[in-house]
């Protein structure tokens, strides 16, 4: 039942409306339901980070790119590129030097050194060119290498922020370089796996789960092979070497298909290895094909720290073993420097006689060495091709393990150069090639299984579905993949109270997933000291005065002669004036004006003109003296100034030389606002009926009335209507919820009048004479208040469940709730200021 009612509440909260700024949105250009073309574009609270780019390698031309025409790159904050396979970031050189993409580009130091040189090669494919006749260039050499200077390299385990935006690699595992990375927008922790691996091997780390990150959101995972499951690794290998053996032994060649770099690395380590343990198989050589697998083979002895224990101990004893033999030479010598593998920079240079193992580019064997060798060794029964990596549907690689009786011929020569034959009549002439060699699979691709794939998420999923929703995006794999590990996931997940929210999206498809935020401030400086509420209750609340920054996506809540140093800003206080010049209003009228609008104005004092009547003038020899200075024959009239300040902010100066006021005030919200409405006030003040009747009154009377003091009836009113307008003031912040309280307080006048004596009388009586002496209080108090002008003791709020009351003589607020009291008290305040002297009786005048 707990569990219903849990998932019920989730519900209810589901159907809440929501506000598309806390919903992270997911747009799949490329890598949805297929393997290739990786590219994601994440977009949340106004950031826009896209992850990979690359190209499908069983496409030719535009066919090949993720779909960029579906979205604006331009705004795009960050790019971040997972690893240096051509379905992750071919297309990079594209969306730098061909579309209006104006980001920053993230990759590791490793994958930046590898991709310069892997499309450099790439460019020399038809992955990147069409094979009709009007060949399409998507971008040449010269873009490229004129865009390296834009991508930026980071290291594991260090944190960026760009944009507001932090980032963070972990090594992946899949090839040397790959980094999975934590994404935080704005408190939203978002982990992309990338291709990783978790399997160990000879050179490379393995993917490991985040630690002290705190809760990850939102997971998004590759799943190329779904829930599948892969033998032990030490039976792979031995399979793989009976197969390769299998073959040198009846006296064929081995044909290994292998991306030119990632897992041929991990082959050549394997084979050599085989090949020191067995000198039987030293007569055959083992070459490795392609001019930038040799050059980046260099890169791989560079990067050693990258990699795991087992390459940094056969680096340890190599050099140890060229230390002790005294060969200088040999120092630079690494795990890298192979002794039965050789490096083969073209088909032109090999003697192709007698039994071989190829290692040859590309794995899909599109085109290249490994289709001009496939080609060529196909007709021998003798022969043998070992797959070893992920082969994507609708490549020569997939093709080839259905083992056909012939296959397309595509290439010219020893080059590997596309062809396209046809007839005198412009059609295709297909040319096929019998298939005789044998085709076995050994797989090695550096892709989490099934089971490890699963146990990964879980394990991410673990620290977030206790306490909030997990969501996981599968991409990089194949529809039929992809149902198989959503379905496997649900499964697991239908047990458990939190719901988990899986999605398998489409290219093209748009995700949105809600997201509700706490926003909190870092309370830092002198705001800090002070000591934090001991328990929830209203009573032991306290409100916290301060000014609220924001620097990105973090709060910090400070005093302002904090802001200097914590936030590198200065205060400072804006005074505004203005002038206004009214023609024909006096002083006297100006006044009424304002005491009509906001009540009880304050007078200021004008500083003193000091009239000396004598002056300095030059002596002899310098010497000042003094001379009396004759009067004058005829007065001159003094200029008259007045200054009024209205409700404490704004000061008003009027001027009879100007005939003009002056509004002088300290620029805030609140001062601001009041000052509007003086200006409306003055403004009006001549043309306004009231002041044209009061200064009519003037004109016909002021020869009667010369020495009879003017009443501003506004300013004088009597204590019926100053009550009346207090209540007007509480119920337009309240509401009609306001009662008089009858009964007056009491506690200091039983304390006055000091203990009765009830001695020898009897518990009823004693009742009865504290009744008689109570109501004789209460009589007298009301009539005391009723001599000062104040009806009612008191008055009664309700607001909600909470309860203020407000004693009118001292205007003194009692309530539970602190919140409340608080408020009622400022409401006071501010009333007292436009309706004071509030209660008046004679000369008497309480505020």
């Amino acid at each position: 039942m707990a569990t219903k009612r849990k998932a019920f509440a989730m519900a209810q909260e589901d159907n809440d409306p929501i506000d598309p700024s806390d919903e992270l949105v997911f747009y799949g250009l490329g890598g949805c339901n297929e393997v290739g073309r990786s590219c994601h574009i994440l977009q949340y609270k106004g950031k826009t980070v896209m992850l990979d780019a690359g190209m499908h390698t069983g496409k030719d031309g535009f066919a090949a790119l993720p779909f960029f025409d579906e979205f604006d790159l331009s705004t795009v904050d960050i790019l971040l590129i997972s690893h240096f396979h051509l379905d992750h970031a071919a297309a990079l050189p594209y969306v730098l030097a061909k579309t209006n993409f104006r980001g920053r580009v993230f990759m590791t130091h490793p994958t930046k050194a590898i991709y310069k040189w892997l499309i450099q090669d790439s460019l020399r494919v038809s992955t990147t060119s069409s094979t009709a006749e009007q060949r399409v260039t998507l971008y040449t050499e010269q873009d490229h290498v004129s865009t390296l200077p834009q991508i930026e390299t980071i290291d594991f385990y260090t944190t960026h922020t760009v944009s507001s935006i932090r980032i963070t690699p972990y090594p992946a595992g899949h090839v040397l370089g790959a980094a999975m990375f934590l994404i935080n927008i704005a408190g939203l922790n978002i982990l992309f796996t990338g291709d990783y691996s978790r399997e160990p091997d000879r050179h490379l780390l393995t993917a490991e789960v985040p630690r002290n990150v705190g809760k990850i959101d939102v997971l998004i995972s590759e799943s190329t092979f779904g829930i599948s499951n892969a033998p032990p690794r030490a039976e792979r290998e031995a399979g793989l070497l009976k197969a390769v053996t299998g073959v040198l032994n009846r006296g064929g060649r081995v044909l290994l298909p292998v991306f030119a770099l990632g897992r041929a690395q991990e082959l050549l380590l394997i084979l050599e290895d085989y090949w020191q343990r067995h000198p039987e198989l030293q007569k055959f050589p083992i070459y490795y094909t392609g001019n930038t697998a040799r050059k980046c083979m260099v890169i791989y002895q560079t990067y050693i720290n990258a990699m795991n224990d087992n390459i940094k101990r056969i680096f340890r004893e190599r050099m140890a073993e060229a230390e002790a033999n005294g060969n200088a030479k040999a120092l630079s010598a690494g795990p890298w420097d192979f002794r039965y593998i050789r490096s083969l920079r073209n088909l032109d240079r090999f003697d192709d006689v007698g039994g071989c193992v190829m290692l040859a580019s590309p794995g899909m064997l599109q085109s290249g060495m490994s289709r001009v060798l496939l080609e060529r060794w196909a007709p021998d029964q003798r022969n043998g091709v070992v797959m070893t990596g992920y082969n994507v549907e609708g490549t020569m690689a997939r093709i080839i393990l259905q083992e056909p009786e012939t296959i397309p011929a595509i290439t010219s020569g020893a080059s590997g150069q596309l062809v396209r034959r046809t007839t005198k009549d412009g059609e295709e002439n297909q040319v096929m090639v019998p298939r005789r060699c044998t085709v076995e699979e050994h797989t090695f691709a550096a892709h989490v299984t099934g089971v490890e794939n699963v146990a990964f998420i879980e394990e991410i999923g673990a620290k977030v579905v206790v306490s909030i929703e997990s969501d996981r995006i599968l991409v990089h794999g194949e529809r039929q993949q992809m149902i198989r590990l959503k379905s496997k996931l649900l499964s697991l997940n239908s047990s458990k109270a939190s719901e988990v929210k899986i999605y398998n999206p489409q290219n093209g498809e748009e995700v949105r997933i809600p997201f509700r935020k706490d926003k909190t401030a870092k309370v830092v400086g002198r705001l800090a000291e002070i000591p934090p509420p001991k328990t929830t209750k209203p009573d032991d609340t306290q409100l916290v005065h301060g000014v609220l920054i924001q620097n990105g996506f973090k709060l910090s809540l400070m005093a302002p002669e904090d802001l200097m140093e914590y936030a590198g800003l200065a205060t400072t206080s804006i005074l505004c004036k203005q002038h206004i010049t009214l023609s024909a209003a006096g002083v006297e009228l100006i006044r009424w004006a304002l005491q009509s609008t906001f009540g009880a104005i304050q007078e200021l004092p004008l500083p003193k003109l000091e009239h000396d009547t004598t002056h300095a003038v030059n002596g002899i020899n310098g010497f000042a003296k003094s001379e009396k200075v004759e009067e004058a024959d005829e007065e001159v009239e003094i200029v008259e100034e007045k200054a009024f300040l209205i409700m404490g902010c704004v000061k008003v100066t009027w001027s009879d030389r100007t005939r003009g006021v002056e509004i002088e005030w300290e620029g805030n919200a609140m001062n601001d606002g009041i000052a509007d409405a003086v200006m409306a006030v003055l403004l009006t003040v001549e043309s306004s009926p009231a002041a044209v009747k009061y200064s009519s009154t003037k004109a016909h009377a002021h020869h009667h009335h010369h020495n009879q003091p003017r009443v501003n009836h506004h300013a004088e009113l009597a204590s019926e209507e100053r009550f009346s307008r207090i209540c007007m003031f509480l119920e337009e912040q309240f509401g009609p919820n306001i009662t008089p309280v009858e009964i007056p307080k009491l506690d200091h006048l039983k304390n006055a009048k000091g203990p009765s004596s009830q001695e020898g009388k009897s518990q009823d009586d004693v009742f009865s004479a504290e009744k008689e002496d109570v109501e004789v209080l209460v009589a007298e108090e009301r009539a005391r208040l009723a001599t000062l002008g104040i009806p009612v003791p008191g008055l009664e709020i309700k607001v909600d469940k909470n309860v203020a009351t407000v004693w009118l003589e001292k205007l003194d607020v009692e309530c539970a709730n602190g919140v409340l009291r608080d408020r009622v008290k400022a409401i006071l305040d501010r009333a007292a200021e436009v309706c004071a002297p509030l209660w008046t009786a004679g000369n008497m005048t309480l505020q």
